[in-house]
């Protein structure tokens, strides 16, 4: 394996890992989801004792809600807060998961020592940190969207 590829695979891991931490450390264990988030939830948590997508909600947008809610049926949890961080978890997992097709992304157009300062940079950006830790939908829409830009970039003809 080439030198820079290993080096590469191992200062992506430690962004990761210290993203993650990073989070991990503001997590707001035991607080309430507030806001969107708390709409977000209570339709999720409707989708998952229900089996079906829930009559009464005015939503523009309910891909995050129809994700989380068989994660919520999985828990099988009657208290509320454990699914709110459940929610906030995935939330966090995509923002830090991100990190990998953000690299493939910049690798594309500079170096790789640039290109792994791009996901650091996209890793420690203050507003996804706030985003993922408040349970909203923005950090899985980040990854699917960076995720089509980095596939519609490849010169791999079966990643088309």
């Amino acid at each position: 394996m080439n030198d820079e590829i290993k080096n590469s695979i191992i200062l992506i891991a430690i962004i990761i890992v210290s993203s993650l931490l990073l989070r991990l450390y503001f997590f707001p264990f035991g607080i309430p989801l507030t806001h969107d988030a708390l709409n977000y939830f209570w339709y999720a948590n409707d989708i998952s004792i229900l089996g079906r997508l829930p009559d009464g909600y005015t939503f523009g947008n309910n891909g995050w809600p129809v994700f989380l809610s068989p994660f919520f049926t999985i828990l099988n949890s009657n208290n509320m807060i454990s699914h709110m961080e459940l929610q906030r978890t995935i939330s966090i997992i995509f923002s830090v998961l991100t990190v990998i097709p953000v690299y493939f992304l910049c690798k594309r157009f500079v170096n790789y020592k640039f290109a792994i300062m791009g996901a650091a940079i996209f890793a420690f950006e203050p507003r996804l940190i706030q985003d993922s830790l408040l349970g909203l939908n923005s950090s899985m829409y980040i990854a699917l969207g960076t995720l089509a830009l980095v596939l519609f970039f490849s010169s791999n003809k079966y990643a088309r």
